[in-house]
């Protein structure tokens, strides 16, 4: 599984991360706080191909985020956003 991007980078509600999978699975998304403290989890089923999921971010506080992507147990990705 691989993440292209999270877009936009600066968000106010939602935010759009693609996604290329070569099967079926789970992706579990961690957003932490600049501190570490754990913020939000998500989990998204993703089908086999290249794909937009929709994430509703507006729950979070305005500030500056880390969103970890694991598929299963393994780490993927590590992006930075900033919530409005």
């Amino acid at each position: 599984m691989y993440i292209k991007s999270l877009q936009p980078n600066i968000i106010e509600n939602d935010s759009y991360l693609t996604v290329l999978s070569e099967r079926t699975g789970n992706l579990v998304l961690k957003v932490l706080d600049v501190e570490g403290h754990m913020a939000k989890t998500v989990v998204a089923d993703v089908a086999e191909g290249l794909q937009q999921l929709a994430l509703n971010l507006s729950d979070l506080g305005s500030g500056n985020y880390i969103l970890n992507a694991f598929n299963g147990d393994v780490f993927i990705k590590a992006i930075r956003f900033i919530k409005q």
